[in-house]
């Protein structure tokens, strides 16, 4: 799919692309705003056009927001990175998507000029910036370029808006150097262990900058400086420009390269058949997850952290990456509807092997000091956050176990080593422990939007918590016949019962039973749904609900979530109205999701085509979603980058009765 963007309100959002844990983010001319990839130590580390974060302020949440938001700012003032560009005024610019880890953006000059650059990330994690100008003029043309050096190589900040535990950040000091006789640079930051390799070619040679930039060391701020230089383009002729830029860990000479090898440019297309919107999605949530936010730990890709965005909080969390997984996984199993190109093998492979990499990661790499899952991670397997015990998190870990056993069942050695794993037995005990005597609940610091608790006891946890260990208990008594399995199904019939009696309520309408949101045991209760609430609106397709009582309590609950009862979680105001979170205010996508799923489940064609042009409204240039939008105008408000929406807007295009109906 191309992308016209002579209308400059389409960009709403950066250029990404990624492959084998590198990725890029480009403005509409080519140029780099950030490189990211994977550090031993420091989880991820950047290199950007801008100053790293200031490490005193990770509590300040306008600056936490404005930081966020750096790139955007860059695309809407026109403010290029760094790289490769060209002095001209760029008209009728296009963007193609053309695989995974690639892009190409074409525009004209008034002079006659087209120049196309494409963007490519390489197996082995370099990035290639390379321009193509040609001209249809009969006369030659001067043709100014710079290559800016403007670049800082940074720690990724990790600022959260709820913060649970800021990580020092180490000192910038950016140190700019030539080598090769100034045919290439380096700039390196020592105290982060971390560093950018740099080089430009003209048609092949690559060209001797020496002299452009002062070798000296920048600190708390980017590099300085540029080359420019005029190419003389001849009549009818055409002239190539490639910068290459490596990121690495580690401070030394930079990696050798052997000219007489070429590592792969990411991957081609998964289709070139013509894309409905709703294909258009799958493709390119697809390729984000692979190509944006699979980081693995080595080549090998034997341990594989999920990202949830590689921008605003590079960070892997349990949740989110579960619905990724998911969206993975529907995708493979759908592969004989949504291709039969000759690609298909190579992206069924990265699938596989992202599914069980992200497995060893969270049993083998994510640590548990204190025995669970914590709130968010590093890419190595650092907690990022300090001990908040979020319930909803250690299910989706096992949960996860059990939908690999389903799809690959072949893989039952290594779904036995796990399930024998200490991490499996240490989480089940933790859970056992904090079970209230008295209620027979299961207690949460936090709720599944981060936001702490006013009871201890949360709804949508529990309805995941039995999900969870009825799963659980199928697959150990299939996998390995032990009676671990017996105990827990019925320790999962106990969550069920206990829940039951505890959630159920005539509130907040007179007779008539809904699902409280937050209770304490004791009679004190809440009323709330949000858009993080996802197990919620699958209760019945789990089978939670039974009874005619609880499936009309089910319906009541989610009748309540989309009317403004809902106080602080539906924000009905605008075209773009609905459900959202107290988390950040406002109509968040992954409540549209809720919306549409929820009409399809009642059979509310009505509703379902109009959550679906909400969905639709909202979306990115790119076929992405962001966290919350603008009730009025759909324009993102928080968090440009986040797959977990895109995620669950790809699962369900690709569900029995929906995919025949939508792609």
């Amino acid at each position: 799919m191309v992308f016209d963007f002579r209308n400059t309100e389409k960009r709403s959002k950066t250029l990404d692309i990624g492959f084998n844990g590198v990725s890029v983010s480009a403005d509409f001319r080519g140029t780099i705003l950030q490189i990211s990839a994977f550090h031993p130590k420091h989880g991820i580390v950047l290199a950007e056009p801008y100053g790293q974060f200031d490490g005193s302020r990770f509590r300040d949440t306008p600056y936490v927001r404005e930081y966020r938001a750096r790139m955007l700012k860059s695309i809407k003032t026109g403010t290029p990175g760094f790289g490769l560009r060209f002095d001209v005024e760029a008209h009728d610019t296009k963007i193609t998507l053309d695989g995974l880890g690639r892009a190409t953006i074409s525009f004209r000059t008034v002079e006659g000029l087209a120049i196309t650059t494409s963007l490519r990330v390489n197996e082995n994690g370099e990035v290639i910036q390379s321009s193509e100008v040609s001209s249809s003029s009969d006369c030659p043309i001067l043709l100014r370029f710079t290559m800016d050096f403007s670049i800082s190589v940074n720690r990724a900040s990790y600022g959260q808006l709820t913060e649970g535990g800021p990580i020092p950040m180490p000192k910038s000091e950016n140190k700019f150097s030539f080598t090769d006789f100034g045919k290439s640079f380096l700039v390196v930051n020592f105290p982060l262990d971390a560093q950018l390799q740099g080089s430009l070619e003209s048609g092949g040679p690559r060209v001797d900058m020496h002299g452009a930039v002062q070798e000296t060391t920048f600190v708390n701020s980017p590099v300085k400086g540029a080359y420019s230089q005029t190419l003389d383009i001849p009549p009818r002729g055409s002239r190539t420009l490639t910068a290459k830029f490596a990121l690495q860990s580690g401070t030394g000479c930079g990696k050798s390269r052997n000219a007489e090898t070429s590592p792969a440019l990411g991957l081609p297309l998964l289709w070139r058949d013509q894309e409905t919107t709703s294909r258009f999605i799958v493709r390119r949530n697809l390729e984000y997850i692979l190509g944006n936010c699979t980081v693995p730990l080595s080549p090998s890709k034997h341990a594989v952290c999920l990202l949830t965005d590689h921008v605003a909080l590079p960070l892997g969390w349990m949740r989110d990456n579960y619905w990724q997984i998911q969206f993975l996984t529907q995708v493979y199993r759908n592969f004989d509807r949504l291709s039969i190109g000759k690609n298909r093998a190579a992206y069924s492979e990265e699938i596989r092997a992202t599914i069980k990499g992200h497995l060893t990661w969270i049993f083998r790499h994510a640590q548990r000091p204190h025995h669970f899952w914590h709130r968010s991670y590093l890419t190595t397997g650092r907690p990022k956050d300090g001990p908040v015990f979020q319930l909803d998190q250690q299910c989706y870990p096992l949960l996860e176990v059990c939908d690999f056993w389903e799809i690959f069942p072949g893989e039952q050695p290594f779904v036995e080593e796990i399930l024998a794993s200490d991490a499996v037995s240490q989480v089940l005990d933790l859970l056992e422990s904090k079970r209230d005597p008295l209620t027979g609940l299961f207690p949460t610091d936090e709720t599944p939007g981060d936001d702490l608790v006013k009871y201890p006891f949360h709804f949508s946890s529990h309805v995941l918590l039995w999900h969870t260990l009825s799963r659980l208990a199928k697959v150990i008594t299939q996998v390995t016949g032990a009676p671990l399995g017996q105990q827990l199904a019925c320790l999962a019939e106990d969550v069920r019962d206990a829940t039951l009696k505890h959630f159920l309520a005539s509130d907040p309408l007179p007779d008539s039973l809904s699902f409280s949101y937050l209770v304490d045991g004791f009679g004190h209760r809440t009323f709330y749904h949000d858009a993080n609430d996802l197990p919620t609106l699958f209760a019945p397709l789990w089978g939670f609900t039974r009874t005619s009582n609880e499936k009309q309590a089910w319906h009541n609950t989610m009748e309540f979530a989309f009317t403004p009862a809902n106080d602080g979680g539906y924000y009905g105001d605008g075209a773009f109205g609905g459900l959202g979170s107290v988390h950040t205010p406002g109509p968040w996508t992954l409540g549209y999701f809720q919306q549409w799923k929820y009409a399809q489940m009642t059979g509310d064609n009505q509703q379902e085509a109009a959550a679906w042009e909400k969905i639709r409204g909202v979306m990115l240039w790119d076929g992405t979603f962001s966290e919350a939008v603008d009730s009025h105008s759909g324009e993102c408000t928080s968090k440009a980058w986040f797959s977990w929406p895109g995620s669950m807007i790809g699962s369900g295009l690709l569900q029995p009765g929906v995919i025949e109906r939508y792609l």
